[in-house]
């Protein structure tokens, strides 16, 4: 990739302005004819003590338990074991023990990452061994379970020798020799997640960690993001550099089911990366984006199909094909190889960015003017997003429209939507459950 080249694209996406809720407007709204604008009515926030909704400190209490209002999802039945083959089926996404209904674990540790905003690669200073807990005491939390090896068997009842897992990380900004501070995926949690996933029978060689992006920038999986695996056998695929020859299948495609009123898109194929693994763990950084507002879980996954780009005029506030009543996204996270395969979605929040999607990380003033410090995890696509969507609304103000695709998803049946609190009354529907790790 020509490094000189895509500076210049991001020197003129950022100069077109950061306004003060970090969405770019100006010279953006002249070319493109659109852009993200803040509420108007964005709150000030100051710097809250963290005081969360719920609080189990790490020996302490047990896990929370659902309103009223929230019934426990039936568990599902287990379908026929997987023989793997060149494209993969999914896999029943069942779990040995029943899980709540929308819930969503956060972990937080304030000595997480050591930043200071200013200085070498933020990546440098995450410790390990804090995010390694985080990563355990939320996957133990989120199947009511006491060991890490005991949280992975819950979460893959029905592995199989021979089946593999793919982890679906977000390196939008990234460069095979990446050296600036825009944001991107960490290694540090994912070495957590290989360490469970190892316990449990899990080969190395049978993990692929996969950004596939294909669009206005192809996929690059930077050496300094590698380096830091602790694996030397976990494999590596992206649209350029690690394992091209994979590309996109020739079977597995999206259908979009766009409206009448709205014009078609072609069906667009995922990336055989994701195809040809049998279960999926999705990765999204907790993140503004510049033009759909928010990108977090279901957006990351624009980085699982063929010309991604197009979506754009469909997923981006303001645009040709914007709508409430459609979005793209459904149709990608509904599909069976997506829904059927993924087992968890882990939204990195250790840094975040309140901003966008293309800048260094910022302190965050609704953390103590610091970095998040968090890591979520969900059995629901749905109700993670709403959680980390609002944390950012709490930070920067709300993006409106920026939600319509979790009501829409909620609506199709892909999780539980509600908007609430996490600072403070927390939420009916949502089993919102904090932990505390310091």
């Amino acid at each position: 990739m020509d490094r000189r080249s895509r500076i210049t694209r991001r020197q003129f996406l950022i100069g077109g302005g950061i306004v003060t809720s970090g969405l770019l407007i100006g010279h953006m709204q002249r070319v493109i004819g659109y852009a993200v604008r803040p509420s108007a009515n964005a709150p000030v926030v100051s710097a809250r003590v963290y005081c969360p909704l719920i609080i189990v400190d790490k020996q302490g209490t047990p896990a929370a338990t659902p309103s009223a209002t929230v019934t426990p999802s039936a568990t599902a039945t287990p379908s026929p074991t997987v023989t793997p083959s060149s494209t993969a089926t999914p896999s029943p996404t069942a779990t040995s023990v029943p899980l709540l209904r929308g819930h969503v674990v956060h972990t937080y540790h304030p000595r997480a990452t050591s930043w200071d905003f200013a200085r070498g690669w933020y990546g440098d200073s995450v410790d390990a061994r804090i995010v390694a807990d985080m990563v355990d005491e939320g996957v133990t939390r989120l199947t009511r379970t006491t060991t890490r090896a005991d949280a992975w068997a819950a979460l893959l009842p029905n592995y199989q020798p021979g089946q593999m897992i793919g982890i679906k990380v977000s390196l939008n900004n990234a460069a095979r020799e990446d050296d600036d501070n825009e944001i991107d995926a960490l290694m540090d949690p994912i070495n957590a997640i290989i360490r469970g996933l190892l316990e449990i029978g899990v080969p190395e060689q049978n993990i692929w960690i996969f950004d596939v992006t294909h669009g206005d920038h192809p996929g690059i999986i930077p050496l300094r993001f590698k380096r830091r695996c602790a694996y030397p056998q976990v494999k590596f695929a992206s649209y350029q550099d690690e394992h091209p020859e994979l590309g996109f299948s020739a079977i597995e495609k999206v259908r979009f089911n766009t409206p009448p009123d709205i014009a078609p898109l072609p069906d667009l194929p995922f990336c055989n990366a994701l195809v040809n693994v049998h279960y999926l763990i999705n990765m999204p950084i907790m993140k503004r984006h510049v033009g759909a507002g928010i990108s977090l879980g279901f957006k990351n996954h624009f980085g699982s199909i063929d010309r991604c780009n197009l979506l754009h005029r469909y997923t981006d506030i303001g645009a040709d094909y914007f709508s409430d009543r459609y979005s793209p996204l459904v149709d990608i996270n509904g599909h069976p190889q997506i829904r059927q395969k993924t087992i968890l979605t882990i939204g990195d929040g250790l840094f975040g960015n309140p901003v966008n999607n293309i800048s260094a990380p910022s302190r965050w003033r609704t953390f103590g003017n610091t970095a998040p410090n968090s890591l979520f995890f969900s059995r629901d696509p749905v109700a993670i997003d709403c959680v980390m969507a609002d944390f950012l609304r709490t930070e920067s103000g709300e993006t409106p429209g920026a939600d319509f695709y979790l009501r829409l998803a909620s609506a199709a049946g892909l999780g539980v939507y509600e908007r609430g609190d996490p600072w403070g009354r927390g939420y009916n529907l949502i089993v919102y459950e904090r932990v505390n790790l310091s």
